[in-house]
């Protein structure tokens, strides 16, 4: 792995590491935003309790006392009594001296303005009774008309000023009273927005985890898994896996795919020495182990379908005469023709050839009878009597074979092995009787045959 691929790479134990810091991190953070905005509540609250609050009461009484006001503007107005008036007058006074421990400056005018109004209607009302008493007969209706007019004119412009003082003060109270909800409104806008993201980022959190436990762990160990399992079922595929992000996942592709690679040269080298332990090493034909094995199969086989089996013992004559008058080279050279003749004959028809030991070759055919197997013996023993094999001597060599022939339906047979003893007895029979030729038995075979020498 290069060094920039492990660059990509961390460690699990770091992960987690990471994971515990972002939480204790997040922890922190949250708390900290939490007692943040738990004081700005408490200081917000403080603010209202301690300034808006007041001014609120505050512009309320005021309001009342402005209506109190013109509510006494309007009896010493209607009053026709002189101690009344004053009473009502000392209660105007009385209470106009109480806006001026205020503030604001726009109220005090205003109520300066109302007691100065009630004291010219009293200064009229007191006009228009010296008048009464001065001339016994009353004032001129003119001038009282004019007095009474300037009196409810003065009456009208206090009780304006009274109403306009009364809306500045609703319209000062509304506004505070929009101040301190808005004031709440953004407050709780805030710790809204805040808790929503405190709540979304675990979330979101939670779901990298699983992505990242799933992407980066479990699919890596699914991948893993099904390596190991594509291995064991020999299917000879050369690992590649994706390098997980994880070193430790990764160490463990590493042994995977270095077993993945000891399992198929494991494989290779177990089909090679397979082979080599079935095939005969001078002639590439199977072995006897091999040839005994398939015997079986196909005598079990044709057994259960009904179907017949034949099997061809051949001998090549005088073959240790060979070795010892050419030398054992050209030996193994008749050896290799003859299994190339072996060859040829299964190449054009079903079987299996096979040495079976020595200059002895068997051939098995599924599905062939006795005639036909007879047939096919003939065949192979006119091919290996036309070979012409030179020597480096410009000798030629001629090689002729006895052929011992034996069918599953010729006879009787419980099993492969009485199959192949009576082939190779049917062998002997041939060798007997002058070689060359092919014989074949019935089931039970000759029990006065010998060994015969090659």
């Amino acid at each position: 792995m290069t060094a920039q691929k492990k660059g990509f790479q961390i460690s699990m134990a770091a992960a987690g590491r990471l994971l515990i810091g972002f939480v204790l991190f997040y922890a922190i953070v949250a708390a900290g935003f939490s007692i943040v905005f738990l004081r700005k509540i408490e200081s917000d609250a403080r603010y209202t309790q301690e300034q808006q609050l007041p001014l609120v009461l505050s512009q309320n009484r005021n309001a009342i006392k402005v209506e109190r006001l013109a509510s006494l503007a309007r009896s010493i107005y209607l009053a026709k009594d002189r101690e009344l008036e004053r009473q009502l007058q000392l209660q105007t006074h009385v209470l106009a001296q109480s806006f001026t421990l205020d503030e604001n400056n726009e109220l005090a005018k205003g109520v300066m303005d109302v007691g100065a109004s009630v004291k010219r209607i009293v200064a009229i009302r007191e006009q228009v009774r010296r008048m009464d008493f001065g001339t016994g007969i009353g004032p001129d209706p003119a001038i009282r008309a004019e007095l009474e007019e300037q009196a409810l004119e003065t009456y009208q412009s206090a009780m304006r000023v009274t109403d306009k003082l009364s809306q500045s003060m609703i319209s000062d109270a509304a506004v505070l009273a929009y101040g301190m909800s808005g004031d709440i409104q953004r407050t709780a806008r805030m710790i809204q927005i805040a808790w929503i993201i405190i709540l979304i980022l675990p979330v979101a959190t939670a779901v990298g985890a699983i992505y990242v436990v799933a992407r980066h762990i479990i699919t890596p160990i699914n991948s893993a898994i099904e390596g190991l399992q594509s291995i064991d079922r020999h299917e000879g595929r050369n690992f590649k896996l994706r390098r997980p992000l994880f070193r430790e996942l990764s160490t463990i592709y590493e042994a995977i795919e270095a077993y993945g690679r000891v399992s198929s040269d494991l494989l290779r080298t177990n089909s090679i020495l397979q082979a080599l332990s079935e095939e005969d090493g001078l002639t590439t034909l199977a072995n006897r182990r091999s040839f005994e094995k398939r015997l079986g199969e196909e005598f079990t086989k044709a057994a259960q379908d009904g179907t017949d089996l034949a099997i061809l013992m051949v001998d090549l004559d005088h073959f240790k005469s060979i070795n010892d008058h050419y030398g054992h080279q050209m030996g193994d050279t008749c050896l290799k023709m003859t299994a190339n003749v072996l060859r040829g004959v299964c190449a054009e028809r079903e079987c299996h050839a096979a040495r079976y030991g020595g200059e002895e070759f068997s051939v098995v055919f599924p599905g062939c009878n006795l005639q036909e197997a007879i047939a096919e013996a003939e065949k192979i023993r006119l091919s290996l009597s036309s070979l012409i094999i030179k020597t480096s001597y410009d000798e030629v060599i001629r090689i002729t074979a006895s052929v011992g022939a034996a069918t599953l339906k010729s006879g009787k047979f419980e099993t492969s092995s009485q199959l192949l003893e009576n082939a190779d007895k049917a062998l002997y029979l041939a060798k007997h009787s002058g070689r060359n030729i092919v014989k074949s038995l019935p089931s039970s075979g000759r029990t006065d045959l010998k060994s015969i020498p090659a």
